[in-house]
């Protein structure tokens, strides 16, 4: 069985020569040095025009390495509690099939009821399909897991995060928080939401995020309906990282819609960062 691809053609082209296209414009964004070994990433999952550049920094920065992906994402269509795991042979893409780490996936099931195959959190979900294309075409020779993460911090974190240690003992992983910013505020409110919530982030500490998310919301800026829209997937990430002694935080870059567009009433937020040991 695979996993189909539901987005392709709305948020990166469903043609080959049109995606490769686009990762050349990518390719023009420079690749900075990391600060460690990476153990982690925090990368955006919008459409390919407003944030792929940014996904593909991340990537990038793996330097092809061949290991397995951990891709965590936020369910946006359907409410349901714990972490659903796809443990299909692979999942599509329009460069071809991206292999699914089946064993890891298997070994995760069997760690926690809170992991099941809980197939309608992925039927319509673009927050972790919009990596895959990028995971084929920048990181050769790897496999991923692919999780949709479902809502409540108690529910997925604290399982998804010893389920992972437990696996990580024995073989090499690299998880993927998949999250975007800000959602909908003018362009000056989204720049400064944005710049405060990066700036906890990259404390590393699940307090301080958690804690800059509540103050941000409780000032009540016109139209910010979020800091992020990936709670579950980044704090498991942050926890995650602190558990791995991966410290070593680094913000790739920061764009938002705005800056594509031209158009600053109503943006969303994309930050890339690397948690790295």
């Amino acid at each position: 069985m695979k996993l189909p691809s539901v987005v392709a053609g709305q948020f990166y082209p469903d043609s080959p020569r049109e995606l490769e296209k686009l990762f050349k414009s990518f390719e023009t964004l420079p690749l900075p040095l990391l600060a460690g070994v990476p153990r982690g990433l925090l990368l955006p999952h919008a459409g390919y025009v407003y944030s792929g550049a940014l996904a593909a920094l991340g990537y990038r920065a793996l330097a092809g390495e061949a290991q397995t992906l951990v891709v965590v994402g936020p369910s946006h269509w359907v409410r349901f509690p714990g972490l659903s795991i796809f443990e299909g042979e692979a999942a599509q893409t329009p460069l071809g099939d991206l292999p699914v780490d089946r064993e890891a996936c298997r070994f995760l099931l069997d760690q926690s009821p809170a992991f099941s195959r809980f197939e309608p959190a992925f039927a319509r979900e673009h927050s972790v399909e919009a990596h895959f294309p990028l995971i084929k075409r920048y990181c050769p020779g790897a496999k991923v897991v692919p999780i949709i993460a479902g809502q409540g911090l108690q529910a997925t974190v604290e399982p998804l995060v010893s389920a992972l240690r437990a696996l990580g003992r024995q073989k090499r992983l690299l998880l993927v928080a998949s999250s975007d910013l800000s959602h909908y505020p003018d362009y000056g409110t989204a720049v400064e939401a944005d710049r405060r919530f990066l700036r906890a982030v990259l404390t590393g500490e699940e307090k301080a995020i958690r804690a800059a998310d509540r103050k941000i919301l409780a000032e009540k800026h016109p139209e910010l309906l979020c800091t992020h829209c990936g709670p579950e997937p980044l704090l498991g990430l942050a926890r995650w990282a602190a558990a791995e002694k991966a410290l070593k935080t680094q913000l790739l870059s920061y764009r938002n819609s705005g800056d594509v567009t031209g158009d600053r009433r109503r943006v969303v937020g994309y930050g890339a960062v690397a948690f790295c040991a």
